[in-house]
């Protein structure tokens, strides 16, 4: 790593961060979320990665909001208190493992591979952004991000490249 990315990385992913919440400001939504800190750093950390392209980005958090809801209605978590505000109680511990293994099994099936796809259907398992409205506020924010962040994706990766190019 240079030494200019030790500047450049985290100006770009605290930018990234500071765009979509500015963004959920001005709507009054809550577009900023735990699993958007993970899918910034991969974003302009490791732009090289599967993981980090358009697609796995938005199927991947896509893959697991529908895991979170369909969680949920299997466990019946639906009405039991988010685990911010109570104990943990069964219905959100199943709730959680179900929508993982669901979020896994969906993202490596349709080759989406997200790992921050995984703290994205926790909010919604467990209780934190469950409302349908909140799905659609997560997807906006992820797509959001995705679209501010596959710029400064290709210029990293291109910049990464060059280094790694023999002179």
């Amino acid at each position: 790593m240079e030494g200019k990315d030790l500047v450049i990385a985290p100006v770009c992913e605290a930018a990234l961060l500071a765009l979509v919440g500015f963004a959920g400001w001005l709507t009054h939504q809550p577009m900023l979320f735990t699993s958007l800190g993970p899918t910034a750093y991969e974003l302009v950390e490791t732009p090289h990665r599967p993981t980090a392209r358009p697609y796995s980005i938005l199927v991947g958090h896509l893959i697991a909001v529908i895991g979170g809801y369909i969680a949920l209605w299997v466990t019946g978590a639906w009405h039991v208190a988010p685990v911010s505000t109570a104990e943990l109680l069964p219905a959100r511990i199943g709730a959680a493992a179900i929508a993982a293994m669901l979020t896994v099994f969906g993202t490596l099936f349709l080759k989406a591979s997200q790992p921050a796809a995984l703290s994205t259907t926790l909010l919604i398992a467990l209780g934190t952004m469950q409302r349908p409205r909140d799905a659609a506020v997560i997807m906006a924010a992820v797509a959001l991000m995705n679209l501010l962040g596959e710029p400064i994706r290709a210029v990293r990766l291109r910049t990464q490249t060059e280094r790694q190019e023999p002179t």
